[in-house]
């Protein structure tokens, strides 16, 4: 990886790599020198400031460098020689020859010299970490992490939130790995570092992890269309077909709203998504907005299953949990391996707590679906702070996890009013980049049925957070993300809890938002029985809507609602799960039929989701088509209806035949004839149709059956 000096100079010049040359006095030991020493390069007009340690080990000196603001960790020393009182070293990795020549003064508690490169020279001053300065750091963390223990409980608390798996690294040191409150709220089952949480979003990640490889293997180009890598991928809107790339799905920029319950509680398998992409409605076009979009993260783990031949579940735990060492994480509730505790989700809805099922959501993984533990995601934000090095392996190049981190999308109106601290926000790949306070922060947070988690790193600073809550929605992780890393670092606390909760404004309360009010003294126009039947949208599915009693029912994937007459042809359903009341609209067409329900299933599209009505399944049985087949007498021609491959079609001589389409009960209308339809007369006691009755624009003529 290349580095480079960060200041007015040409951006060839290296972020400062220290190698030491150690010359060792009579008057200096080993001891003296070992341990950390922190400084800076006087580069003009500012500061970069960083740290070395030195170790002696069998004689031969080590080193290494930290430089916070360009996310240098670990960097190792070379050519490292101490001699005397002198010391230096040299930087193979950078370019412009960058290398120091300085000397241990003050009795060993300074090093003091010249850092060069591209035959410029800077002066850079190092002082040694006393033995005082540690034990106080030490001292001064100990009480930090005290009081981030305390405050994750009295918060989780006074929110209800059930449980609270919380996870600390700093400086590849685990600091923290603990649980507060509980598991299971009814049975009292404590949480610990290994119990399982729904981490939703945070999956993104993975998605993105995953790819990258992909990319180091030259089986992907980031910038390369994806039609290029699946002919068979489709939008409605052509240009983003032709020009969507693999950054594009992954920075949210499809054009796209969410359009989630097109797939959530959905039995759809992720082809069949995928399928369905063609159908949906975009709300702006492609490129021109960053629009969160969970469909496009599942498009990339099917991109990613194509390209390795693998599923997005096995290459995720071949590539990523298993080098990583997360060997309890898995996509559900049901996967977790023998003895693994898992977290029962919760809902709070009007301060009640109540216990909710377990979600799957296995069409749409790759954005959302993986379960793990404070331990394990430990693991995850380790490797993301070490460079993508895990175990003594580089799992992915440093360069290649730098662009994951890389802002590409600039999210419009991303930076929080109540926080100025908080730059606005952009969206990187499968993270949320931004400045916080002088803080570079990657993080991803994720929400679903009942849990709420939060992945929260500074990089600079060496720091990574993991939240994990069996509570839905809750801002609990953000707050203690925030919280946490003001203690680590010694810097004033913000009180984010009352910003996130809106305490302390002394405003006035905001008047209660008007509800929509019903049309009064108003019936439906139909029957209820005629708004039953099933209703099709090519890319939502179907809605089902049956009779329950005195009363309609709505059922649409895993969602089941009472429908409640509003006003005229409009119903209202209550979908419990989201604490929503949706609106549902019947129409009726020119023959008297409702054959359109429409619901505004996605709120940034201006109109309504429309579904058809579909024809009553009975017009495709095989045992009711073969009494409507035969011949009959239309005023002395024979119409001959018959089952042919898996169409019914009508003949009148001299004419070609028409295709019968199922239109609603023993109707059928003419296929590529507007205005024409036919219909059969069955009568009870008789095993055949007796009438076939052509509707036309121009009258209703009748064929009897011939016997």
């Amino acid at each position: 990886m290349k580095y480079g000096l960060n200041n007015c100079f040409s951006k060839a010049l290296l972020w400062a790599v220290l190698s030491f040359i150690p010359l060792l006095s009579f008057s200096q030991t080993a001891e003296q020198i070992t341990g950390k020493w922190k400084g800076a390069i006087e580069i003009p007009g500012t500061k970069l400031e960083l740290s070395i340690t030195l170790e002696q080990k069998d004689g031969a000196w080590s080193g290494a460098m930290d430089i916070p603001v360009q996310k240098v960790s670990n960097m190792e020393l070379a050519d490292l020689v101490i001699t005397g009182d002198s010391i230096s070293f040299t930087l193979p990795e950078v370019p412009g020859n960058a290398a120091f020549r300085g000397r241990f003064e003050d009795n060993t508690s300074w090093v003091r010299g010249m850092f060069s490169q591209m035959k410029q020279s800077f002066p850079m001053a190092l002082q040694k970490e006393s033995a005082a300065q540690k034990a106080a750091e030490e001292a001064r963390l100990a009480q930090a992490l005290a009081e981030i223990r305390h405050l994750a409980d009295s918060l989780r608390l006074l929110q209800k939130v059930p449980g609270l798996g919380l996870g600390i690294i700093m400086d590849g040191e685990v600091l923290m790995a603990e649980g507060f409150g509980f598991a299971s709220r009814e049975e009292q089952i404590p949480i610990g570092a290994q119990t399982l949480f729904a981490i939703g979003s945070c999956s993104k990640a993975f998605t993105a992890t995953g790819l990258a490889m992909l990319v180091e293997e030259g089986k992907l180009e980031w910038d390369k269309p994806v039609i290029g890598y699946m002919p068979d991928f489709k939008l409605k809107d052509e240009f983003a077909t032709r020009e969507m790339t693999t950054i594009d799905l992954l920075t949210h920029q499809s054009g796209l709203p969410r359009h989630d319950l097109m797939w959530y509680g959905s039995s759809f398998s992720r082809e069949e998504l995928y399928e369905r992409l063609r159908y949906l409605e975009p709300n702006k076009s492609f490129r021109s907005a960053w629009q969160y979009q969970n469909l496009m993260y599942m498009t990339a783990g099917l991109l990613a299953e194509r390209l390795s031949g693998q599923s997005w579940e096995e290459l995720t735990r071949e590539r990523i949990f298993q080098p990583l060492g997360m060997k309890n994480s898995c996509y559900s509730a049901r996967e977790a391996l023998p003895g693994v505790p898992v977290a029962y989700p919760y809902l709070k809805q009007d301060e009640e707590v109540k216990r909710i099922p377990y979600r799957d959501i296995p069409a749409v993984a790759p954005a959302g679906a993986i379960y793990s533990n404070v331990e394990d995601m430990l693991k995850w934000a380790s490797f993301q702070l070490s460079k993508g090095e895990a175990g003594g392996q580089q799992l992915l190049k440093a360069e290649t996890l730098a662009k994951l981190h890389q802002p590409h999308k600039v999210i419009e109106g991303g930076a929080p009013a109540k926080s100025p601290e908080i730059s606005s926000r952009s969206y990187a790949l499968g993270w949320f980049v931004y400045r916080y306070d002088g803080l570079d922060i990657v993080q991803h947070g994720g929400n679903i049925d009942g849990f709420s988690a939060l992945v929260f790193l500074a990089p600079g600073q060496q720091i990574g957070i993991v939240a994990l809550t069996n509570l839905n929605g809750t801002p609990l992780p953000a707050i203690l993300a925030h919280s946490a890393t003001d203690l680590l670092l010694g810097r004033d606390r913000i009180d984010w809890y009352s910003r996130a909760y809106g305490l302390g404004d002394n405003k006035e309360e905001e008047e209660k938002k008007e509800e929509p009010q019903p049309v009064a003294n108003t019936v439906p126009s139909h029957p209820l029985k005629d708004y039953t039947g099933r209703y099709e949208h090519p890319a939502y599915g179907i809605m089902e809507v049956k009779l329950d009693g005195e009363a309609l029912r709505l059922q649409y994937n895993a969602f089941e609602l009472p429908l409640k007459h509003w006003h005229y042809d409009v119903f209202q359903g209550r979908i419990e799960e989201f604490g929503q009341d949706i609106l549902f609209s019947f129409y009726s067409n020119k023959d008297g039929l409702a054959d359109r329900l429409s619901a505004p299933l996605e709120p940034a599209i201006p109109e309504d989701i429309s579904f058809t009505k579909l024809p009553p399944d009975l017009l495709a049985d095989k045992g009711y088509i073969a009494k409507l087949t035969g011949a009959y007498d239309l005023n002395g021609l024979t119409v001959t209806v018959d089952w042919l491959g898996d169409k019914l079609m009508a003949t009148v001589p001299g004419q070609p035949p028409y295709e019968l389409q199922p239109y609603k009960e023993n109707w059928f209308r003419l296929k590529g004839l507007n205005g024409y339809s036919a219909e059969f007369t069955l009568e009870k006691e008789k095993e055949k149709a007796t009438q076939l009755k052509f509707h036309q624009p121009n009258g209703i003529f009748t064929a009897q059956r011939k016997e």
